[in-house]
């Protein structure tokens, strides 16, 4: 059975004084999906979800809600609930006043009104403060109080426009888990804006990422992190290291690569397009490097170096490992026994040709 779609993008584009902002942008949200626009600062993500929810209009393209098209339609009539970043609550209403504005906008009874506030307030866990005012909550309070007034009025499509960012690192963990949790809880189609890409790993069922207006990769996270579409995508999520080299021998799908700096490394390259002497970028997550004094596999890569930079974060240890002219960033959790990371200790660093993504370049 085909799923349903909820929201559909056809070739959107949108300009802003003769600065294209958003283009070719095509989309397809199932019911019940959590999709995150993922960029860096004004790659356009945030002009999109205002054209889905009405506040601006595309320059070309359709836009589609359950099926209806949507463009010209105000915000008003789209049946969709918006958390902004800066909560937007009323300063002279109370908790259940600001919760309940959107059904009172609709005419719902007074009763019924008053069951759903006190629904979505238990929903967000927070039905003791209905009587207090927002500069009486935290900021974390306001914005599950901005979130339970968006979902009161029961909305086909959820959108959440950076609604974390304004919190500190412990809070806004807490409110992304709480997230989660609501929409396991509520299945209501979510569209949710970001620039931390924890953010949208933890939470999203896929992920759009954006560069300049364009889309560069709409994958589901495991996909987006392990298998980028494009340089930009596989530099942007998460930490890499970047060498460039060239093919100097194809076995295969086994390639080996010589660094510029004459480092040799074995890689998995499943396409053909890539062959013997081609010029190649080369991508190592710092986490697939182990540390080691122990002899590798045949089959592994394997190289000496000298510990450069060393970073305690609690959960692992980042360090620099220099080999020859290249440094490796390497993200280490637990470390085998006799090994030392003291800056200028001799290290070696291993690891597998599976966990080396290649970017083909110019032919050779």
């Amino acid at each position: 059975m085909a799923a349903k779609i909820d929201v559909e993008l056809r070739n959107i584009k949108k300009v802003f004084q003769n600065n294209v902002v958003v283009q070719n942008f095509n989309l397809q949200v199932e019911q019940g999906e959590f999709i995150s626009f993922l960029g860096p600062s004004g790659c356009g993500k945030t002009t999109t979800l205002n054209m889905i929810a009405g506040f601006l209009e595309p320059d070309e393209g359709d836009l589609f809600i359950k099926g209806q098209r949507m463009n010209g339609v105000p915000p008003h009539k789209r049946e969709l609930g918006m958390v902004f970043q800066t909560y937007s609550l009323f300063p002279h209403m109370t908790v259940a006043e600001n919760v309940a504005y959107g059904l009172k906008l609709r005419k719902v009874s007074k009763t019924e009104m008053q069951e759903r506030s006190k629904r979505v307030l238990e929903l967000v866990k927070l039905p003791h403060v209905a009587d207090r005012y927002p500069k009486q909550l935290s900021g974390g309070q306001r914005q599950r109080i901005a979130i339970a007034r968006a979902l009161v009025i029961e909305p086909s499509l959820l959108l959440l426009d950076e609604p974390l960012s304004n919190l500190d690192a412990k809070l806004r963990e807490e409110l992304r888990d709480e997230l989660k949790r609501l929409h396991q809880e509520i299945g209501v189609t979510t569209i949710f804006v970001t620039h931390d890409q924890e953010e949208a790993l933890s939470l999203s069922d896929r992920i759009v990422v954006l560069n300049h207006g364009h889309v560069e990769q709409i994958g589901t996270p495991a996909d987006i992190y392990h298998r980028p579409a494009s340089e930009f995508v596989h530099t942007f999520i998460g930490k890499t290291n970047k060498l460039e080299g060239r093919v100097v021998a194809r076995q295969d799908r086994l390639l080996t690569v010589e660094t510029q700096s004459g480092l040799r490394l074995k890689a998995v390259h499943p396409e053909r397009a890539v062959a013997e002497g081609d010029a190649v970028t080369v991508f190592i997550r710092p986490e697939k490097i182990r540390l080691t004094a122990a002899d590798a596999p045949a089959d592994a890569n394997r190289a000496k170096g000298k510990v450069e930079l060393t970073s305690f974060l609690g959960a692992f240890t980042e360090c620099d490992v220099r080999i020859g002219t290249e440094v490796l960033s390497v993200k280490v959790q637990m470390l085998d026994p006799g090994l030392s990371l003291s800056i200028g200790s001799d290290i070696c660093c291993q690891w597998s040709p599976e966990d080396v993504l290649i970017m083909p370049g110019e032919r050779g």
